[in-house]
């Protein structure tokens, strides 16, 4: 065998190994369903159906629209997509782009898995970000002065998703949606770790469904279904808003004086990608002392003093190292 032939040879087995070990795989990229061999059922009293009304890769997006855990769509695959080698990539994830109708740019923040309910919500913005909102209303971070348009939040706050095994066996998991930050065009992404998907290397990891559901009555539109590595290191800061309405932040302040009884509202800011993760408060100085749970946690100084606000980001799967920010509030 000439030398050329063991080159192509080697080149082929390193592809192979390439694209088994790193290449990311796609289960829905906007292509037509036709295309994609994709079949969409609905489930329940949920409706699925492919549209050109907004897209965020290829030409297509799938509009769901579900009432309920149990109620929503599947995309059925005419060839079952092979997880078998994400599943042995330890950093893989697999994520899922939506869009809700009238979401537009939102204030930086995580995907947490803190309280139901939402909490207090994105933070406002106040005079540093060009204008001010209200409690729960999504806005930007300081910094720009430019007027930022903002609607609707998504009216799910977590979705379910199933998945279904050419061996017939289904494991769901559950992706919570709060906090979650758009792009500029209304698109968000939030992701699992395929190693956090209940008993899904017990399956033979051939996926021949996926379904789709959320906790509420909710119309979206979903983009992209995909895997790839996620790496991104837990990294965020605190931003806080006093009750006149402005705004400071653990990045550029390291200390808050205001007047005994002032209400403080704390956010706690994720820059760490798009797996959910927790944020922890304490409010003693001890970050192993856990006073709350949750994105907005709003607070009262009635006595005078210095105390050292801890915020924890933690991952729910214990894939990533926490990490930490503080700052100081001054009570005089």
């Amino acid at each position: 065998m000439g030398w050329h032939k063991w080159l192509t040879m080697g080149l082929m087995l390193s592809a192979t190994w390439v694209a088994g070990v790193y290449a990311d795989t796609y289960l829905y990229r906007g292509l037509p369903l036709n295309e994609a061999g994709i079949t969409l059922r609905p489930w329940g009293s949920g409706t699925i159906e492919e549209s050109t009304e907004t897209v965020f890769v290829g030409s297509r997006s799938l509009k769901l629209t579900t009432r309920g855990y149990f109620a929503g769509g599947w995309l059925e695959f005419q060839s079952p997509v092979d997880l078998r080698s994400d599943l042995n990539t330890p950093d893989k994830v697999l994520r899922f782009t939506l869009r809700f109708p009238g979401t537009a740019t939102v204030a930086a923040g995580g995907a947490s898995t803190g309280p139901r309910g939402g909490g207090l919500g994105a933070p406002p913005r106040g005079p540093r970000g060009g204008g001010f909102g209200e409690f729960g209303a999504p806005g930007a971070p300081p910094g720009g002065g430019t007027t930022t348009t903002t609607t609707t939040q998504p009216t799910a706050q977590e979705l379910r998703i199933v998945l279904e095994t050419s061996d017939g066996k289904r494991t769901d998991f559950i992706l919570p949606l709060q906090g979650v930050r758009p792009d500029e065009s209304g698109w968000q992404s939030v992701s699992m770790p395929l190693s956090a998907i209940p008993s899904l290397k017990q399956t033979n990891g051939q996926i021949a469904r996926v379904g789709v559901f959320s906790d509420a009555t909710a119309t979206f539109y979903l983009g992209e279904i995909r895997t790839l590595s996620e790496q991104t290191p837990l990294q965020g800061y605190i931003y806080v808003v006093n009750s006149y309405g402005f705004s400071f932040n653990s990045r550029n302040e390291s200390k808050i004086v205001i007047a005994a009884n002032d209400e403080l509202t704390f956010y706690g800011i994720s820059e760490s990608g798009t797996v959910p993760v927790v944020f922890r408060w304490s409010f003693g100085g001890d970050p192993n002392l856990i006073d709350a749970e949750g994105n907005a946690i709003r607070r009262r100084f009635p006595k005078k003093g210095t105390f050292t606000v801890i915020l924890t980001i933690a991952d729910p799967y214990g894939a990533r190292k926490p990490a930490t920010a503080q700052i100081e509030v001054q009570v005089n």
